[in-house]
């Protein structure tokens, strides 16, 4: 089955044409729901599947995310990797709105105790803006996440990352 999988993604990477895609670097604000807000950079790679539809892939880098517990200040980062599709609106013209959804898979890390990394989902929406090659951007996107930090002394405690976080950015397509 692994082997099938393997093949299927090799022959969808290879039909994608070599011309359509995009790069991009952003910064990032996320207000989460138990530990506060934090900002973050992040890179962005596209693969247009249709003018209409693309494969995109992001990475965010978070920290600084702290929560005071039992006289502690628990400190924690957050590295999602996102995987979802993306439906251009207006993919033609110089302004462009977008929707999109996919999962992510969140590496944590903690100070204090252990912390679960996890598989959630997202999901955002967009203005691009610019000339053919080099566009801005600002979206919105919705993050879920609930997950346990585990704390020798304390035991395990439930914390809720789920939030919004806008980022803005630029990309270069080619």
């Amino acid at each position: 089955m692994r082997k099938l999988v393997l093949v299927i993604a090799v022959l969808l990477a290879a039909a994608m044409p070599a011309y359509a895609g995009s790069v991009g670097v952003y910064g990032s604000y996320w207000d989460s729901s138990d530990v506060g807000s934090t900002e973050g950079l992040g890179v962005r790679l596209g693969f247009n599947m249709f003018k209409w539809m693309e494969l995109e892939f992001h990475g965010t880098y978070y920290t600084d995310f702290s929560q005071d517990f039992q006289n502690q200040e628990v400190k924690l980062t957050a590295l999602p990797v996102d995987a979802g599709l993306r439906f251009n609106l207006m993919p033609e013209s110089k302004v462009n709105v977008y929707v999109g959804a996919g999962v992510s898979y969140f590496f944590m890390d903690t100070n204090l105790g252990a912390i679960d990394d996890d598989f959630t989902y997202y999901g955002d929406a967009g203005l691009e803006f610019g000339g053919d090659k080099t566009k801005f951007f600002i979206e919105a996107m919705w993050r879920n996440l609930d997950t346990n930090v585990d704390d020798p002394m304390t035991g395990s405690v439930d914390v809720s990352f789920s939030g919004i976080s806008a980022n803005a950015g630029i990309n270069w397509r080619w």
